[in-house]
């Protein structure tokens, strides 16, 4: 929801327009959480939300009634309210502009997952504060009933943030002295290192790979004729289509490839989103955490990328790559209903509306899933080397990218059993979507089968290649090779049809969309920084 700078509001009409959607008729839902839980919401609202975040912990999240999520929520915006009347009583020096305060009183208690008074390092920035409070409401509840608030509240910061900034734009052109140099992330003490924005994100591809078996490419098809691509089983595959979402703001005028544009619709970086820390999501290490987006674009996006290490000296299939460097993905998530302004930016491609079979000629491989009134939207930016492992989804989708390249490998529904699925993991949960292979130690194994052979550190002699155009052969090569032939063996007797399965694959650019049927089995890598919008549909 853009303002016009004209239109932007006052702190005091922001706090007036929050405490205007609070005074509304309570509804029967958060009645159900009692009486005690209610008074809570106005006298002591920081307390309510740590009874109410106990509540959301208690059982497993599916269980969850919703007035404790309802609870969550509007003791998220009290607080809000609270804290935006407590920064107008801190004195405004005759604005009502004032972004940073002095000081903050020690001893506030917060959010159980955000800090305490204690640890907070970002004591000098309450519009971060505040921030963090309802993203939190709507990460972890989805913020029922009071979505539109949030949002309402949130744009109204922006559009203050906004005006702020123009202000101070004008007093430095005006001659006033400049103001501090802005950070990625608006929190952090003052000696943490203060980085320039890059313009662009890079998009140079360090490693290109060799396709195999390319996908199909078709320029900016009619409706109609991918109504017919997807109508019948047996002509259903893989397809990219070009030119057809160039006229996406995200791609031209507002575009994310400027890391100071996504800084900008973001709250300068203040918004939070989760993160996936980890290889992949099947790795033992992996975990999630909740970042601020301008410190997960200071700390994964706009640093060197970690070099892959598809040559380690030890090459075990089951296990994680020694000293492998974890990467920061956002992935999967609804981040356009989160932060509608990014929303505005693209628009849900035709091919989403086409009928595709009926679900129950589904392949044998699909779980069952209710039928979408509307596609599901979900973000995937990251930095180079993000992996998708090889999965399948239980929806048909157009994989849109926006920014940056990828590589796409795909296995026909038809490939499942050599693609050895999952089952149910400890803790129930059901992993049959997802492959037991690790596709990129069968690449290291495999070169025939890779995209980039040249890093198998082995030559097909089973030596390595000098830059003066000789071959080594060293007591530890041949170590090496035996090794790798150990190593091989192994994977082979684990997964004996797998090399042998057919697929395809391509390289996304910006602006190219994928089409992949609902089934089909599939590996992402990202090969620069890269953000894409995957649309499943069904």
């Amino acid at each position: 929801m853009a303002l016009a700078l004209a239109d932007t509001p006052t702190l005091d009409e922001i706090i007036q327009l929050t405490r205007r959607g609070l005074t509304a008729a309570e509804d029967n839902d958060i009645r159900s959480c009692g009486s005690p839980a209610l008074s809570l919401l106005r006298h002591d609202p920081n307390l309510c939300l740590r009874f109410a975040y106990q509540k959301l912990h208690d059982v497993p999240y599916q269980e969850v009634k919703s007035c404790w999520r309802r609870l969550y929520t509007d003791a998220a915006v009290w607080e809000t309210l609270r804290l935006l009347e407590e920064q107008k009583a801190y004195g405004m020096r005759g604005q009502d502009t004032k972004i940073e305060r002095d000081d903050i009183s020690k001893d506030r208690a917060h959010v159980k997952g955000q800090g305490t008074a204690d640890n907070r390092q970002d004591r000098d920035d309450w519009v971060t504060e505040v921030v963090k409070i309802l993203d939190m409401a709507l990460i972890l509840t989805g913020a029922p009933s009071r979505e539109w608030l949030i949002e309402l509240i949130l744009s109204a910061l922006q559009g203050m943030l906004a005006r702020i900034e123009s202000v101070r734009e004008q007093d430095e052109l005006a001659g006033e002295p400049p103001t501090k140099r802005r950070r990625i992330t608006p929190q952090g003490n003052a000696s943490q290192k203060q980085n320039r924005i890059p313009e662009e994100f890079p998009t140079k591809i360090v490693s290109s790979p060799i396709l195999h078996f390319p996908i199909e490419r078709q320029a900016n098809i009619s409706l109609t004729k991918f109504q017919s691509w997807i109508s019948n089983r047996s002509t259903q595959k893989p397809l990219i289509i070009t030119d057809t979402i160039d006229h996406w703001p995200a791609l031209s005028e507002r575009s994310w490839d400027s890391p100071s544009y996504l800084l900008s619709q973001t709250l300068n970086g203040r918004r939070l989103v989760p993160i996936e820390i980890g290889r992949t999501y099947t790795s033992a290490n992996w975990t999630q955490k909740i970042l601020s987006f301008g410190e997960f674009m200071e700390s994964y996006l706009l640093k060197s990328p970690p070099e892959p290490t598809p040559s380690s000296a030890s090459i075990d299939y089951d296990d994680e790559l020694d000293g492998a460097a974890q990467t920061g993905y956002l992935a999967q998530h609804d981040l356009f209903a989160q932060i509608p302004a990014l929303r505005s930016d693209i628009a849900i491609p035709d091919y989403c509306y086409a009928e595709p079979p009926p679900a129950a000629s589904n392949p044998p491989n699909v779980k069952p899933v209710p039928k979408l009134e509307t596609p599901l939207l979900n973000a995937w930016f990251g930095p180079a080397n993000t992996i998708s492992p090889l999965h399948t989804d239980p929806y048909h989708n157009i994989l849109a990218q926006v920014v940056g390249s990828k590589y796409v490998r795909l296995y026909s529904h038809k490939e499942t059993k050599k693609q050895y699925p999952r089952g149910v993991e400890d803790g129930g949960v059901d992993m049959s979507n997802t492959s037991e292979v690790d596709l990129d130690d069968a690449f290291k194994l495999f070169p025939g089968i890779s995209p980039w052979p040249q890093e198998s550190g082995i030559s097909r002699e089973g030596r390595r290649p000098l830059e003066d155009g000789m071959w080594e052969e060293t007591d530890e090569e041949e170590e090496k090779q035996r090794d790798l032939q150990r190593v091989r063996g192994e994977f082979e007797a684990h997964f004996p049809m797998f090399k042998d399965a057919e697929y395809v694959d391509c390289v996304l650019k910006p602006g190219d969309c994928l089409y992949i049927p609902v089934g089909w089995w599939h590996y992402v890598r990202s090969l620069t920084p890269s953000f894409s919008v995957s649309f499943w549909f069904n």
